[in-house]
């Protein structure tokens, strides 16, 4: 998100916070001031912060984003990439940004999730549940081709957003004006999906009707025995109206491998 940024703003510093430095040399290329979270400058503050680090780099994520939230000056926003897996609807109906969350308790993962979002609500921040994120070589599908007999149930159906909409949405929310005053977002969840809802099984499909994978995929669970149960369908219509009718450049899975797969990751030269 930090070049969409750049694009927009070109006099702005945008500092890329990280664990380490072994993507700093990239993300010079990108425009972008990186720094290791250890060596970040103890007080400063800024107008516009993103989150969007994953729960395995922390040991205590909820507060790892407690402390991101102190590093805004409360004059722009604050954004927390989230992910509906902590809407507990699995029964492949519908859902969206007032969906039921899972309880507290029942999975580690999601429990970091879930007070990740409360610390970011507290604080004035807002939350952004993004969906299954893909790009040409990587996202599930990679892993399906890869694995060839996959032991879940090819009926499950999934909610998918490429990479580059990802950025694109966390860069809406962040500079969107949602105030009277002029200020940006408060308190507010939104959420990231292309609309497309796919199965498994549809989602393989596509990629060898691209004609960019070989090979095949054998799905052996079954509705009842597979993890999940039938997933769920994501609408973010409300997200969209709010973001001024936002919608994804890549506008389905199935619609990006068919005209090519062509993408940043691929064609930039830096990934």
């Amino acid at each position: 998100m930090g070049t969409l940024w750049k694009q927009q703003h070109p006099d702005a510093t945008v500092t890329a916070q990280t664990n380490t430095e072994s993507n700093h040399e990239r993300l010079r290329k990108m425009g972008l001031t990186p720094v290791t979270r250890d060596a970040a400058p103890a007080g400063k503050q800024y107008p516009y912060v993103l989150f969007a680090a994953p729960p395995s780099g922390s040991e205590d994520y909820p507060a790892a984003v407690a402390a991101a939230t102190r590093q805004w000056d409360g004059s722009g926003s604050f954004v927390f990439t989230s992910s509906m897996s902590v809407c507990a609807t699995e029964d492949g109906s519908e859902v969206s940004e007032a969906c039921p969350l899972v309880a507290k308790g029942k999975a580690p993962g999601t429990d970091k999730l879930l007070g990740a979002e409360a610390a970011t609500l507290e604080a004035g921040g807002n939350v952004l549940r993004l969906v299954g994120l893909y790009h040409a070589s990587r996202g599930p599908h990679t892993f399906f081709i890869k694995q060839g007999e996959v032991a879940r149930w090819g009926g499950y159906t999934v909610n998918m957003l490429h990479y580059e909409d990802a950025a694109r949405i966390a860069m809406a929310v962040l500079a969107g004006d949602g105030s009277e005053e002029g200020k940006g977002w408060r308190g507010q969840v939104f959420v990231g999906t292309d609309g497309h809802p796919l199965t498994f099984q549809e989602m393989v499909d596509a990629c060898f009707a691209s004609g960019l994978f070989s090979g095949s995929v054998n799905f052996t669970g079954a509705p009842d025995t597979t993890p999940g149960g039938k997933g769920k369908v994501v609408n973010n219509t409300s997200t969209r109206a709010k973001l001024g009718g936002w919608a994804p450049k890549y506008t389905s899975f199935r619609q990006f491998f068919m005209d090519g797969g062509k993408d940043y990751y691929n064609s930039s030269g830096l990934f």
